[in-house]
């Protein structure tokens, strides 16, 4: 068995997905709105544009994956592309979350997402799939990838704070909202990539797989298994994505609560974060399969009982509503990476090589293109179906299509992504079998 790994290493390796989320989450909540309603793009062009930047990943995160479990350098596997990957994102980050207005135009906002996501893919891979080989059993895996959501809730928290934050000071627009949150960013990028480099082991391989690289894809391809997480990651990536992309509005637009959407948006990641150790502890204890089925039928019913109790300026509803679907929001991304990383070590056992980091880029891929599709699809039905403008007054039709848009869509996503991991047959015993069996070869 693994000895557990000491809080200090937790914290290290955990400390960079804090600029992760923070940098994401204002990418699928306040950068479509800030595109569209304050740079003055069309709703339809912004969620074409962020369709088409995902998309893009289906091509870059396989091959990043494949390019990071291949090379290597002296300080081990990972640590270098964290690395690479930091000046990347700090550039991309300062123009799209900073941009010059008068610079914007649907090519400029498609080539700098582009980039960004290019950092974030070849950061978050790296990231996650050392996640995978610095902690090995069933239980630790979990331990280790709930303190990275810890984090990762941590970073999207303090990132919503600061809107909030210049709300209660008079300034309100929001440009200088996005400002905001890329100067945090920028600023920890580097700061919090210094202890992941300097004080996590990072193993090189061990060896090469005896089977060729066509022999190693059909493999890959026909691991049901990976293709059950994947769906799974993708419906589930959907769901959340909707609710990201239509909370501000939903907020603002449908109870007519604009001063309220900032401050709720950041409790919801407050609840999360105190519900976190408490998925972490239902996965111990019932296996992480089930504890993701609980979650995610937990989520959808909370979004359905939203329907018939919204109404126009009703704060109580809209705060009980984000809090108690907060609760909920850590535990999906957690499990599904945990359950994901045990699979690497089945992979392992049958390829002869590891190759989390191809597992992961898939992971990845899969919840790039949920939620890209997510905001595609959701825009354009608000626009092209029910006629619904950010910038206008709309009709009491187009506002009843913006509520049933966002909690139907939120929830069918989230229901349907608890399918694949029904009676999902990699269990904490079976697992303990495939490490006895790779620990039998070292």
């Amino acid at each position: 068995m693994q000895q557990p790994l000491k809080p200090f290493t937790l914290a290290a390796y955990s400390g960079v997905a804090l600029p992760m989320a923070a940098m994401g989450m204002p990418i699928a909540v306040y950068l479509p709105r800030f595109y569209s309603e304050g740079l003055g793009l069309s709703l339809i062009t912004v969620g074409l544009i962020f369709t088409l930047a995902r998309v893009w990943d289906v091509v870059t995160d396989p091959a990043m994956g494949y390019l990071i479990d291949r090379f290597e350098t002296r300080w081990g596997r990972r640590k270098h592309w964290i690395a690479l990957a930091v000046p990347i994102l700090v550039v991309s980050v300062y123009q799209v979350f900073i941009p010059s207005p008068e610079d914007v135009s649907g090519g400029y906002l498609l080539f700098w997402l582009i980039m960004l996501y290019v950092g974030y893919t070849m950061m978050a891979i790296s990231h996650q799939s050392w996640g995978a080989e610095l902690a090995d059993s069933y239980d630790e895996r979990t331990r280790l990838f709930g303190w990275r959501e810890i984090f990762v809730i941590g970073g999207m928290t303090i990132v919503l704070a600061l809107p909030a934050l210049l709300e209660s000071t008079g300034i309100d627009d929001q440009q200088s909202k996005v400002a905001s949150m890329g100067w945090f960013c920028i600023i920890l990028f580097p700061l919090l990539a210094l202890p992941t480099l300097a004080f996590v082991p990072d193993k090189r391989s061990s060896g090469r797989s005896a089977l060729s690289i066509k022999a190693q894809f059909s493999l890959l391809m026909s691991n049901q298994l990976m293709w059950r997480l994947l769906a799974a990651d993708f419906l589930a990536g959907f769901g959340t994505a909707v609710s990201g992309a239509l909370y501000i509005f939903v907020a603002s637009k449908y109870f007519e609560l604009p001063g309220h959407a900032s401050l709720a948006l950041l409790l919801y990641f407050v609840a999360s974060f105190l519900a976190m150790p408490l998925w972490m502890k239902l996965a111990i204890k019932l296996g992480k399969a089930q504890a993701l089925t609980i979650a995610l039928g937990y989520g959808a019913l909370i979004n359905l009982i939203l329907i018939p109790l919204a109404e126009p300026g009703n704060a109580v509803v809209l705060w009980c509503f984000t809090l108690s679907f907060g609760v909920a929001f850590g535990a999906a991304p957690t499990l599904l990476r945990t359950m994901m990383a045990d699979l690497t070590d089945l992979d392992e056992l049958d390829s002869g090589e590891k190759r989390a980091g191809l597992f992961f880029a898939m992971l990845t891929t899969t919840n790039k293109l949920g939620a890209a599709v997510a905001v595609g699809l959701s825009f354009t039905i608000l626009e092209a179906v029910f006629a619904f403008q950010p910038a206008a007054e709309n009709s009491e039709a187009a506002l009843q299509g913006l509520l049933w848009t966002y909690a139907i869509g939120t929830a069918a996503g989230l229901l349907l992504a608890a399918l694949p991991v029904i009676n999902y047959p990699l269990n904490r015993a079976q697992h303990q079998k495939i490490r006895d069996q790779l620990d039998a070869r070292a």
